[in-house]
């Protein structure tokens, strides 16, 4: 918790340091030239408080008895917060501006159900609360399992719920209308409202969602403005990332992706099954470190004014994994350290084209045909195939599995959760 003062610069942008992401802040002018606007004014991230001056935060006085008002006024950061709007009530220049803050939770989690739910559904395209998560998510993917045009959405609590990306494509951050997709992050899941535009509650349909949390050593969001210099940028992992996913949210570009076993001087695409990605300009050749990342002068991860989302994960034991195999064409068992096997497989050669498979526990993970999807594809999930088998302690790329998943000498990379 911090209690402190700034002052206030009538531009936007003006940044406060806390050295902490904070979950709730409530601030008050103290000297100014209007008394009209000497509110104390509260924000939380579960109401909302999302980043950026297109997303409204919502706001409430603790000095009156007012409703709930909705307003781009204050967006949280890595390490503060920074101001969003320019007049009396949170920014006038010169004005002193006092405040308290309170951090976000940063407990490590010691199973993967804290941070991690699969959940199967039938679309109803009438509105939902999807309350078996069991934590109040950060993140949620969401895919149509049957349909041949979607894709996988990204909705998150620091962009706010009614903003979009879609992981098969390059467009830039898309808006939901009102009351449709998806409608907000709750203490146990999330809402739904009509399909909308990303098809996550058709009528009849079979969907698939992931909520996620954000944890120390599991899972972290971090939302930044690329300057088109190569520069840091702060997250709140707690350790060194081993897999960074970044896509730009107002321009369209291509999904980049670093990962350990592909190290700084080379990156791949989320979108794509393209095999090329070996540059230094991408991360400006330099790995991540359990405090920040460094992104390159490339418009893909840091063009100038251009904001950006970034979605951070490592390896904690018996939680998660990050990490990396051989192929060898037999079944091969892949020991993530898990003690009741894996309930989320993300998978991608590296050493040749190849698409991102993604298997769960929900839809299926047996030693039978088990379904997926391709984040870099809108084709419908496939369900005749069995590439991947369960394993106490991780699991099992089987022999019949193509190329793609198990060519001998191969290389690839995954990500799995318990």
């Amino acid at each position: 918790i911090s209690c402190g003062s700034y002052t206030g610069t009538g531009a936007i942008g003006n940044a406060i340091t806390l050295g902490y992401e904070p979950q709730w802040v409530m601030i008050k002018e103290a000297s100014g030239t209007s008394a009209l606007y000497q509110d104390w004014y509260i924000y939380d991230n579960m109401r909302g408080m999302p980043v950026g001056t297109s997303t409204n935060d919502q706001r409430l006085m603790a000095n009156l008895s007012s409703a709930e008002a909705s307003y781009p006024e204050i967006g949280p950061t890595a390490t503060g917060f920074v101001c969003e709007a320019t007049g009396a009530r949170l920014n006038e220049s010169g004005g002193t501006y006092i405040y308290i803050a309170i951090r976000r939770p940063m407990k490590t989690p010691e199973s993967g159900t804290e941070v991690f739910a699969p959940i199967a559904r039938t679309g109803t395209n009438a509105a939902a609360n999807i309350t078996t998560a069991g934590f109040p998510p950060d993140l949620l993917i969401g895919r149509s399992r049957l349909a041949t045009t979607s894709t996988a959405v990204f909705v998150d609590r620091l962009r706010g719920h009614t903003k979009f990306l879609q992981s098969a494509v390059t467009d830039a951050e898309g808006t939901s209308s009102s009351g449709s997709d998806v409608t907000g992050f709750l203490m146990n899941g999330f809402s739904l409202g009509t399909s909308g535009g990303t098809d996550l509650n058709t009528s009849g349909a079979s969907e698939i969602y992931y909520p996620l949390k954000r944890a120390p050593s599991v899972f972290d969001v971090v939302c930044y403005t690329g300057t088109g210099v190569a520069h840091t940028e702060a997250h709140n992992l707690g350790v060194v990332p081993e897999l960074i996913i970044v896509k730009t949210r107002s321009t369209a570009e291509n999904w980049i992706v670093y990962h350990s076993a592909l190290t700084a001087t080379s990156y791949r695409y989320l979108n794509s099954s393209s095999s090329s990605g070996t540059t230094i300009i991408a991360w400006n050749n330099t790995e991540p470190t359990a405090t920040d990342f460094t992104v390159g002068v490339w418009n893909n991860v840091n063009g100038s004014g251009v904001t950006n989302i970034a979605y951070l994960f490592a390896t904690l034991d018996g939680v998660s994994k990050v990490g990396s195999y051989t192929g060898t064409g037999a079944d091969l068992n892949v020991d993530c350290g898990f003690a009741t096997g894996a309930r989320f497989i993300l998978i991608r050669r590296t050493d040749a084209d190849g698409d991102w498979y993604v298997w769960d526990s929900a839809r299926g993970i047996v030693s039978g045909n088990d379904p997926y999807f391709l984040l870099n594809s809108t084709a419908a999930e496939v369900t005749s195939t069995d590439y991947i088998d369960p394993l106490a302690s991780g699991f099992t790329v089987t022999s019949s599995a193509p190329a793609a998943l198990n060519a001998s000498g191969g290389s690839y990379i995954f990500l799995a959760i318990a």
